[in-house]
């Protein structure tokens, strides 16, 4: 399917909507139950109780729309740049048809609200109980026709009046007016197509974002059929839902509401976004760390594993290491890397060593690693007298081999025969251990008592010291420790944009002045960029803006994942030991011949894909994302096969796995609150769609292989086809216009 069958479909499919849909919320109450406005200007009632009101103006917007939707899909038969010039006008008068259409609606709404909550002002002053301002009331009464709706509510609750239920609550755009956004936005995108250049570009954006937004979108129809059979239309106590097209409308609504309330609790407030940053961080550290190994020609599927070991060497510099913070924490996000990065080494040496799977080994060190966090947390930590005599063998047979390893004589020759070496080491390892055990068969149990578990019967370790602890945002801000609530704070806005810019202005300098390329000169000019932003942003008035601060446990932690997204496209694309890592995985027998070592690259890209993992701990050990700032038990390891999908729907790319792990943090954080609005939805329809993506995914959307496979595009290209529609591309340079000297197009 090219992209002109698509939009006109599309199109085609939102016309219809404009007649059978709503356009419009009216009003939405507690329990999803709404009262609904369709073009042109019916209304569908589910509450009972909701106010009639007209809204001016609809019938023009239906026709209007109407047109603009036929001219999409009409344009999709022209040829060449008439096509992207009528998509580019049409998609222009659909979104601001919309806009006035939705504008005039609110203005309409407000002057309703307006005159209800002033006809109960009114009743008020003829009760005449209750303490209020008689003239502070009557002058917001008078004034209620001049002034906006918040200017009088606001004025009437100064008064002392308290207003119970605001009329119209909940009010704004439906599924009509989404899709006329929609697709007129991706009307206006296509229509830039006229300019060789921004078709250029259009063409490598869709390339790497058609297989993650097919697969998204698949995955949220497909889900729709399950929110349709498990959720009800919800009416009200005397409401009855007659004929189709209240069937077809109540339906549409709940399914549009149920992904409106998914989406827009953690896009359109502070609170909901900063959770959703939470839920994202742990999995953009976990992503990393999958796209890494797939990226190297691994599968490494042990980040749950490798988040525990991160956790624990990360608590226990946390917990015992002395100093001051500027040393502690920096040792301690370090331990985090270390942890995991030696449990992801481990098979990645086995593999090498041996040919052993990664994937068998990794699932196989997650239950060890597992064992380990419950048993240096339980409280009883009680081991069998043989048992701790087995393990002390086994400790100190391990630091025998690695003094025997370091010996040059005796690791050259282990390394003519490895197999027989090792088997004849472990054969000496058996007949210790079972030596070790049978001589103290009768000794009582032994009570480690490790100092790291707190006592009590909870699963958690002793808190971090203050050293170790990696700031909250609501504390960075200047919100002081114990507050509750929403906290009012003064942010200076300025200075991060300023930043930011000042970044963009490093890194992109010499693509707009080649003079530029110097890092002397891009680092002027990146200063000089950024002051004249900061300028201009405190002449705004962005230096210090009071902001309403909700509690979260957002931390720093999502910086470092940011930073570690960075590092992971520096090392991989900016490298010549990243070019090596990448050529081992897409050709190990080519990369070997060029020169590369298979085994080196195998270790070292399974320990840096395990402390990606392991830094996870920043989160939620170092973060206190858990519950404080201590190890527990309930160390949520499922982010680590959470990473997985992550990195897929990312394309193993850093900037890839970013978006993904935030668009998997908006879906976690919104099913929470769809499980409060709906009374039939749970957090499992989030776990579904992210299921469904990975599925799509898989499948590659369904797209034809013309469309993912970037060789064969590419080949298409060179050939002087459009690989959208199999057409003769016009000569660099030209126009598609009469030739005068040979009279052909």
């Amino acid at each position: 399917m090219n992209e002109r069958l698509a939009l006109s479909a599309l199109a085609v499919f939102t016309l219809l909507s404009l007649f059978f849909a709503p356009w419009a919320t009216l009003e939405r109450e507690i329990g999803a139950r709404s009262s609904l406005l369709l073009l042109p200007s019916r209304t569908v009632d589910f509450t009972g109780r909701a106010a009639p009101v007209e809204v001016p103006g609809q019938g023009i917007v239906l026709a209007v729309s109407a047109l603009s939707l036929a001219a999409i899909a009409g344009g999709a038969f022209l040829k060449g740049r008439r096509r992207y010039t009528v998509w580019l006008a049409s998609g222009l008068i659909l979104i601001a048809t919309t806009a006035t259409g939705l504008a005039n609606l609110t203005g309409t709404l407000n002057e309703a609200r307006t005159g209800v909550i002033v006809r109960s002002a009114e009743r008020t002053l003829e009760r005449g109980r209750g303490r209020f301002d008689e003239d502070a009331l009557r002058a917001a009464i008078a004034n209620a026709e001049e002034a906006s709706f918040n200017e009088t509510l606001t004025a009437i609750r100064d008064a002392g009046v308290r207003v119970r239920r605001l009329p119209f609550s909940g009010s704004g755009m439906n599924l009509a007016a989404f899709l006329s956004v929609a697709v007129g936005g991706l009307a206006l995108l296509l229509g830039l197509r006229v300019s060789p250049r921004l078709s250029r570009t259009l063409d490598c954006a869709f390339a790497t974002i058609a297989v993650p937004a097919v697969s998204i979108a698949l995955a949220l129809v497909a889900a729709a059929v399950v929110v349709l059979g498990l959720q009800p239309t919800a009416v009200g106590q005397d409401v009855e839902v007659e004929g189709a097209l209240m069937y077809l409308v109540g339906r549409l609504d709940t399914l549009y509401f149920s992904y409106q309330t998914l989406f827009s609790d953690s896009l359109g407030t502070l609170g909901g976004f900063m959770e959703s940053l939470k839920f994202a961080t742990p999995l953009i550290f976990t992503g990393l760390a999958v796209a890494f190994g797939f990226r190297a020609g691994l599968f490494n599927i042990g980040a749950p594993g490798q988040m525990v070991l991160g956790a624990i060497f990360a608590g226990l510099v946390g917990i015992y290491m002395p100093g001051p913070r500027f040393i502690v924490l920096p040792v301690a996000v370090f331990s985090a890397a270390l942890g995991g990065g030696l449990w992801g080494a481990l098979p990645g040496w086995l593999k090498a060593r041996f040919g052993a799977n990664e994937v068998i080994n990794t699932i196989l060190l997650n239950y060890i690693a597992a064992s380990l966090l419950l048993f240096i947390l339980s409280s009883r930590q009680v081991f069998a007298a043989p048992v701790l005599a087995i393990i002390q063998t086994i400790a100190v047979f391990a630091v025998i081999g690695i003094v025997l390893s370091l010996i040059p004589p005796v690791r050259k020759g282990f390394a003519r025969a490895p197999r027989l070496s090792f088997a004849g080491f472990g054969v000496v390892l058996l007949v210790a251990v079972i030596i070790a055990g049978s001589l103290n068969a009768g000794d009582p149990p032994v009570n480690l008592g490790l100092p790291f578990k707190a006592p009590g019967s909870e699963p958690k370790s002793y808190p971090l010291s203050e050293s170790a602890r990696l700031s909250q945002v609501p504390a960075l801000v200047g919100v002081e420790r114990g507050a509750v609530g929403v906290n009012a704070v003064p942010i200076n806005y300025a200075l991060p944009l300023a930043v930011i810019t000042a970044l963009l202005a490093l890194v992109y300098a010499p693509r707009v002045n080649k003079r530029l390329g110097g890092w002397g000169a891009r680092a002027g000019t990146a200063f000089v960029t950024g002051g004249v932003v900061y300028g201009v942003a405190a002449l705004a008035g962005l230096t210090s803006v009071e902001t309403n601060i909700p509690p979260t446990k957002l931390n720093t932690s999502f910086v470092l994942a940011i930073l570690s997204a960075v590092f992971m496209y520096v090392l991989m694309w900016r490298t010549k030991w990243g070019y090596e890592l990448r050529a081992v995985g897409l050709a190990p027998k080519a990369a070997e011949y060029g020169g590369a070592s298979i085994s080196r690259n195998i270790v070292l890209a399974m320990g840096i894909s395990g402390a990606f993992a392991g830094l996870t701990a920043c989160h939620y050990v170092l973060g206190g994302a858990l519950e404080d700032y201590s190890l527990r038990q309930s160390l949520p390891t499922n982010d680590g096969f959470d990473g997985i999908a992550v990195a897929l729907l990312g394309g193993n790319t850093p900037l890839g796995v970013v978006l993904s792990a935030f668009l998997f943090g908006v879906l976690k954080n919104g099913g929470s609150i769809l499980n409060i609005t709906f009374s039939d939805l749970t957090r499992d329809v989030v776990n579904m769609i992210l299921a469904l993506v990975v599925l799509f995914i898989a499948a590659k959307g369904f797209l034809p292989d013309r469309l993912t496979n970037p060789i064969r595009r590419q080949a298409e290209t060179e050939q002087g086809l459009d690989p959208e529609e199999s057409q003769p591309l016009d000569p660099p340079g030209k126009s598609v216009r009469s030739d005068k000297a040979g009279g052909q197009a």
